[in-house]
């Protein structure tokens, strides 16, 4: 790689960094949330991201024996290389409740969803997912 490339790599970095400045330091526990009397998160910006206490009672109900390995906020990572308006769910707890919500009933993990599918994840899980912009 040149020296051309490594700045343009360091750059696009730095970017994406400002980019997901909204991500949380770390993804907390469902339980944990629950046992919260004002559930909320820190984000990397140092700002308090409240979560909908219904949210967390749904995914709760939807993930059953998994509810207490599930980490919110659920990661939608967009990533060019699975093509163009393509959202990526890694976590496979997240993957499998995500895939109920939306009514898919055969999924494996990496889950893959196009925008129809991302709009209504984020309209129904608004407070308790969050979107993250990756290099493909």
């Amino acid at each position: 790689m040149g020296n051309e490339d490594a700045y343009l790599l360091r750059a696009l970095e730095h970017e994406l960094r400002i980019i997901n400045k909204h991500l949380p330091y770390r993804r907390v526990s469902l339980e944990k949330l629950l046992s919260m009397d004002i559930p909320y998160i820190v984000l990397r910006d140092g700002t308090r991201h409240l979560i909908r206490r219904e949210e967390l009672l749904l995914l709760k109900e939807i993930a059953g024996d998994d509810a207490s390995r599930l980490r919110i906020p659920i990661i939608l990572e967009v990533n060019p290389s699975f093509g163009e308006g393509a959202v990526v769910v890694r976590d496979p707890i997240a993957a499998r409740v995500v895939a109920k919500i939306l009514g898919i009933e055969k999924h494996s993990t990496p889950l893959i969803l196009y925008r129809p599918q991302l709009f209504e994840i984020r309209r129904v899980l608004r407070t308790t997912t969050t979107i993250m912009y990756i290099v493909g």
